[in-house]
């Protein structure tokens, strides 16, 4: 029974749902915090750009959730990529901000998750091979 859930994807699409609650509080703490200057590579990002600057997170957040809950091929790339976005930024962050126990903490989940998400890759691979997928389904008739 164990072997039959992980093979359908319980856990990442878990994920995804997490994802999606994660975008919506992304949203919610844009809109309720809009002074909050975003740090990204060791910059703080201020001044009427800001807005749209972090909107990048509850979108990318969203995707990943759609793409996690119905095992999308490109919701792991999606995630391995945003993934070593947040972990590059939040190194470059710490060098230039310093030390932060909370962050660090992050960078270590991060890191764990996306150990685990590559584990798991074999959910979003196509199972047809190209061949397949592109030959036709009826036969030919010989004349």
């Amino acid at each position: 029974m164990i072997q039959q859930t992980s093979q359908r994807g319980i856990d990442i699409k878990l994920f995804g749902a997490l994802f999606l609650l994660v975008g919506l509080l992304d949203v919610l703490i844009i809109e309720w915090f809009p002074a909050y200057a975003l740090k990204l590579f060791g910059v703080t990002i201020t001044g009427p750009m800001a807005y749209v600057v972090k909107l990048h997170s509850p979108a990318a957040h969203f995707l990943i959730g759609y793409g996690f809950i119905f095992l999308r091929p490109w919701a792991w790339g999606l995630a391995m990529a945003y993934g070593g976005f947040g972990l590059t930024s939040e190194l470059m962050n710490q060098w230039q901000f310093g030390f932060h126990q909370l962050r660090t903490g992050f960078m270590a989940t991060t890191a764990l998750f996306l150990c685990y998400v590559a584990w798991r890759r074999v959910l979003f691979v196509d199972p047809l091979s190209p061949d397949t997928r592109l030959a036709s389904s009826s036969r030919e008739v010989h004349l």
